[in-house]
């Protein structure tokens, strides 16, 4: 027989990132002991740092799909551990002799549970890198110090007083049968969302804060957010080839306040790599430390799983994807999902609304009502041309060319900070010896040139892309490929390193857990 729960018993962590908490469920205890930071807003019956399609006050956020952020709810007699929808975001559960720990922060986690990840290992990118191959395919456990931690994407978990089980999220089919269909309840669902962060009895309360690029995702994003009283928007001045990417014309199209920030602001910050490399070993969205000002008390609007929601000829074709688990072309975003409790935000991205009825967003892409939206091209999204522009956004403004503003920092050309540079390499120096006790030499703290092989397909990209120009309709296959050889011509070897460095500076945060 179980103990019945009796309570969520909170312990607040002033020192804490604003959004992070930890659970101890304890088969020996009645009640979970719940660690927060200031933000998590607590109640007898549940606690969050979400936000979702219903009402505030009734705190279902276990009973919905359409949930962003986190938090925990009782619920007959035990208690659901709540997920994100998106899967830029996840649960961290760690198995205990007297129960689980639960948290939406992997540092804080490892912090508590006295864990540590191995400093030898190179395949931790690829392991969080598994979740785009969908739920039922990404690598579940993270092996640590402390024992393996079970990452729980999209879906819940369920402590019954004794077992913590994983628990599907509801999934009603919604009527998908139109553009028009879907388009509303796009609309209505951020409406929700309006309301639900903006209600008066939140002790924190949240507005909407949108991006901005040259593409399409983002901006369908904002169009489809104006209803719900979106008026501002974000976005970074250059992509990643050095071309402007701002959005501006778009963003005066849709009436909203554009603030352009400058997308190299973080290499003169102070180590600001760590909560991005910590989230996902690989921070490439290290760019939105320059808008940390601008993010506290926000709800983050983005254009993620765009790729494959909203592209005529997804980035991922196979029966997953039709499927509706979730599969995906990358991993963007995810490195967020740490830095957003830091700073104290909330991450929607908007494709994911619905998104496991993928299928049914597919053949609206495809209907011949479509046709007039269809430019054709590599690059053709007609759900976002059309919202675009009954908007009122011109064809010419969004949508003309993808442009990519992740930082690649396994890239030698834009490896580290200077401060973080100089503190991961003291650090590597210092841990010399657990290469050598396995017998390997450990990694020389050096940023070499490139190799042979890798000049060699850094020539062949710029080759295949002099060779594309004249033939538009192959030129962003082509840039696709060449960026591929381009990331083997510069990729850092010291990078498969970072992230045990970057986890252990992220636990410092939480300093002696509760």
């Amino acid at each position: 027989m179980t103990a019945a729960i009796a309570t969520f018993d909170y312990t607040p962590m002033p020192e804490w990132p604003p959004l992070a908490w930890l659970a101890r469920c304890d088969r020996s205890a009645p009640g979970i002991n719940v660690a927060h930071g200031p933000m998590v807003e607590t109640h007898d019956d549940w606690f969050c740092e979400a936000v979702w399609a219903g009402s505030y006050e009734a705190g279902d956020f276990d009973r919905t799909d359409l949930v962003f952020g986190s938090g925990a709810r009782r619920r007959d007699g035990g208690a659901v551990f709540v997920s994100s929808c998106a899967t830029v975001d996840r649960l961290h559960v760690l198995e205990t002799a007297g129960g689980a720990l639960v948290s939406n922060s992997l540092a804080c986690l490892l912090a508590a549970a006295g864990g540590e990840v191995g400093p030898t290992h190179r395949g931790y990118f690829q392991h969080f890198k598994s979740i785009v191959r969908g739920l039922r395919h990404y690598r579940r456990a993270l092996p640590t110090t402390a024992g393996p931690v079970r990452l729980l994407y999209h879906h819940n978990a369920t402590w019954s007083g004794s077992v913590l089980r994983e628990t599907p999220k509801p999934r009603p089919t919604r009527d998908f049968g139109s553009f028009e269909r879907y388009r509303d309840f796009l609309v209505a669902s951020l409406r929700e969302l309006g309301d639900n962060m903006a209600a008066s009895t939140r002790r924190h309360p949240y507005q909407l804060l949108g991006t901005m690029s040259s593409g399409y995702d983002s901006a369908t994003a904002a169009a489809l957010a104006r209803p719900a009283g979106l008026r501002e928007v974000i976005a970074f001045d250059q992509a990643r080839n050095g071309e402007r990417d701002s959005g501006d014309e778009t963003a005066a199209a849709l009436g909203l306040r554009l603030t352009v920030l400058p997308r190299e602001a973080w290499r003169a910050m102070v180590n600001p790599e760590v909560p991005f490399i910590g989230a996902d070993a690989k921070g490439e969205e290290v760019y939105f430390a320059a808008a940390r000002d601008r993010l506290a008390g926000r709800v983050l609007l983005t254009g993620f799983l765009g790729d494959e929601a909203w592209d005529r000829v997804p980035g991922v074709l196979h029966r997953d994807v039709v499927r509706g688990d979730l599969t995906r072309y990358d991993g963007g975003g995810l490195s967020l999902s740490e830095y957003r409790l830091w700073a104290g935000f909330l991450h929607c991205p908007v494709p994911f609304i619905g998104a496991r009825q993928i299928r049914d967003i597919h053949r609206i892409t495809h209907a011949r009502a479509m046709a007039a939206w269809r430019l054709g091209g590599a690059y053709d999204r007609p759900i976002c041309r059309r919202i675009l522009e009954e908007a009122g956004v011109p064809r010419r403004a969004a949508g003309q060319g993808k442009r990519m503003t992740s930082v690649l920092l396994f890239h030698r050309t834009s490896f580290l900070s200077p401060t973080s540079l100089s503190d991961f390499l003291g650090w590597l120096a210092d841990r010399a010896h657990a290469w050598r006790a396995r017998g390997w030499r450990p990694p020389t703290p050096v940023v070499f040139g490139p190799t042979s092989l890798q000049r060699a397909a850094s020539a062949v990209a710029r080759v295949l892309v002099w060779a594309a120009t004249p033939a538009p309709e192959l030129l962003w296959d082509v840039r696709s490929l060449a960026e591929r050889l381009r990331t083997a011509a510069l990729r850092e070897p010291l990078f498969a390193h970072v992230f045990p460095w970057a986890l252990e500076r992220a636990k410092a945060r939480y300093g002696r857990a509760a």
